[in-house]
């Protein structure tokens, strides 16, 4: 078995971001003020993720054909102010049986006058040592670059022309057969890289999508989560153990009784949620609540992990995907004790199904929820008021956290907007105050 995990996202120059890197952990955290630059340190992950799928650039990043539609802003919005590229890159982890190893990608995109990859590199275990395994030189022809390709022979690297419209890194695959120890070496290295980044799901539940009847065939979760009850359904059907399990969650989460969760068909086929409430009837999916609904939509993705979601085409069927669960504003349609619920079933999936899950919240119950082990993956985001560009640190690197931890808990910090300095009270914690948005 493999397990391959983002260790960190490189934001080099992306939107607000300057030379900075989004470390990653099973639980990563990210808090900060509004318009901070959260969504956008989101959307260098989502950037890199869609890339390396091999659609063309524009294609991936702006098409309003597709059920994600186009990154926020567009292409022009990837690119820092007063530039007309952006770069951005990221470490993958691969853990094999009594090993770990790493593999690096780091890639620049223009995107005036034409969108194109001018510099792409990815450097990572070889059978000679760590290497560059690839890694482009210079233009070739229009729409066209060349890369120097890793074989592990003696002398230089051979040098292959790529489409420079897509991702190269998605392109080796079909390009190369494996014929030597070198090649083979290329081949794992970009597999790693692309089995992780195309793992990355960014659920962005609606529920009021999730109030039609859905073709009961529908069965892999979408962003939206708007094919909820056909998932759901399928759950029900292949798996009865995970399925009593969301049934038992959904039942803590409710002050009512609930008898069961039942799966309805139209006379068409299609399906719809509903709640059996004993002698009060069947709830229908169209009146549900937001928070349920989306509870819902949470809780079947983080029990079904990577087999029960729509992770477009599979690229790499001989190589297990791994699965990175991207949820801005956890807390968005829940009571503040439904949050920490979900948190907690945020835990179990991290440690069972090897998930990564990074999230948003400004909720001070779900901050209190997370205990100190937690807080390693806690990441502040802010911004410098006087050049615009954001910034990403961990919490617990923070100047004055040892002292704010001591005064209560991260929610009692956020909450109150005042620290407990005891016998430090000669130090200034105005900035920690200001970096957690208090006061």
């Amino acid at each position: 078995m493999t397990a391959q995990t983002i260790q960190e996202v490189r934001l080099t120059a992306f939107k607000s971001f300057r030379d900075e890197a989004l470390p990653l952990a099973p639980l990563t955290v990210l808090i900060g003020r509004n318009s901070s630059g959260k969504s956008n340190a989101l959307d260098g992950l989502e950037v890199l993720s869609r890339l390396a799928r091999g659609e063309d650039i524009v294609e991936a990043l702006e098409s309003r054909r597709s059920e994600s539609g186009p990154v926020r802003g567009g292409l022009a919005g990837c690119v820092p102010h007063g530039s007309d590229h952006f770069t951005l890159g990221c470490t993958v982890r691969r853990e094999e049986p009594g090993e770990r190893y790493l593999v690096d990608l780091d890639v620049t995109v223009q995107v005036e006058p034409e969108v194109r990859i001018v510099s792409e590199r990815i450097t990572g275990p070889t059978h000679r040592g760590r290497k560059t395994v690839l890694e482009t030189t210079e233009p070739s022809g229009p729409g066209n670059v060349l890369a120097t390709v890793h074989n592990g022979k003696p002398g230089p690297n051979p040098r292959m022309t790529f489409r420079a419209s897509r991702l190269l890194a998605s392109q080796v695959p079909g390009r190369l057969v494996g014929e030597t120890e070198g090649e083979q070496d290329t081949l794992w290295c970009v597999e790693t890289v692309l089995s992780a980044l195309t793992g990355v799901f960014h659920l962005d539940p609606v529920p009021h999508l999730m109030r039609q009847y859905v073709p009961a065939r529908d069965v892999h979760l979408r962003r939206t989560a708007e094919n909820l009850s056909a998932a759901v359904g399928d759950l029900q059907r292949r798996e009865s153990g995970l399925f009593q399990r969301l049934v038992e969650l959904l039942r803590g989460l409710t002050d009512h009784h609930i008898e069961r969760l039942a799966v309805t068909r139209s006379e068409l086929g299609d399906v719809m949620l509903a709640l059996d409430e004993g002698r009060f009837g069947l709830t229908p999916a169209r009146e549900m609540s937001d928070g349920m609904l989306r509870f819902l939509a949470v809780a079947t993705s983080l029990l079904t992990g990577g087999s029960g979601l729509d992770l477009g085409s599979r690229l790499l069927e001989q190589t297990e995907r791994s699965l990175m669960l991207v949820i801005e504003e956890l807390e968005n349609g829940l009571h503040p004790s439904q949050a920490s619920e979900v948190l907690q079933l945020v835990r179990q999936a991290s440690a069972e199904n090897s998930t990564q899950v990074l999230i948003t919240t400004h909720s001070p119950a779900l901050l209190t929820a997370l205990d100190s082990a937690d807080h390693e993956g806690v990441v502040v985001c802010t911004r410098d008021r006087e050049t615009g560009t954001s910034r990403l640190d961990r919490l617990t690197q923070l100047e004055g956290y040892p002292a704010a931890m001591a005064a209560g808990t991260l929610g009692d910090v956020v909450t109150q907007g005042r620290l407990e300095r005891r016998d430090r009270g000669d130090r200034d914690y105005t900035e920690f105050d200001r970096l957690l948005g208090i006061g």
